[in-house]
């Protein structure tokens, strides 16, 4: 019985914030703009608080603030200026970006199993990083999970790699 007395007080108080949180707040008043033959005056630069210490100016009377809810000016044309790439919406308002990763770099075939291990039974990591391709691939490469590559898993890698240039 405790538990449901707890539950539907939780759900009670669970509904009355989330009420309180919904209330509808009316939008706050709009400021027509001014008429087009009348220029508006720019707003006051923000205060600068340099050195500690420092006082501050009073805002002038005289011009009014800046409505908070008035949208932004429009762009220049050719974008804003510093950034490289800015443009005005295209006419149909949509854009289309293309995305990927960039391309693989050519490699070419895959060096012999003697060049890069220096004529040794195995292939280093440092020895692999000789060929870019094997150094990305050198965990996949390593089968047994030893550190090194042995002939048969440089020849098994590089049949199912595509690495041999054909």
């Amino acid at each position: 019985m405790k538990k449901h007395i707890r539950a539907a007080a939780l759900g009670a108080s669970l509904l009355l914030a989330g009420a309180a949180f919904a209330q509808d707040v009316p939008p706050p008043a709009r400021v027509p703009p001014p008429p087009p033959g009348e220029a508006t005056p720019p707003p006051p630069p923000p205060p600068s608080d340099t050195a500690p210490g420092s006082m501050q100016q009073a805002p002038d009377p005289a011009m009014p603030p800046p409505a908070a809810d008035a949208p932004p000016p429009p762009p220049p044309p050719g974008g804003a200026p510093g950034m490289p790439g800015a443009s005005t919406p295209p006419p149909g308002g949509q854009v289309t970006v293309n995305s990927g990763p960039a391309p693989a770099k050519p490699s070419g075939p895959a060096p012999d199993f003697t060049t890069l291990s220096g004529g040794k039974k195995s292939i280093t990591p440092e020895q692999a990083s000789a060929f870019p391709l094997l150094a990305n691939d050198f965990q996949y490469a390593d089968s047994n999970r030893d550190g090194h590559i042995s002939k048969a898993e440089y020849q098994k890698w590089v049949t199912k790699s595509g690495a041999s240039g054909q």
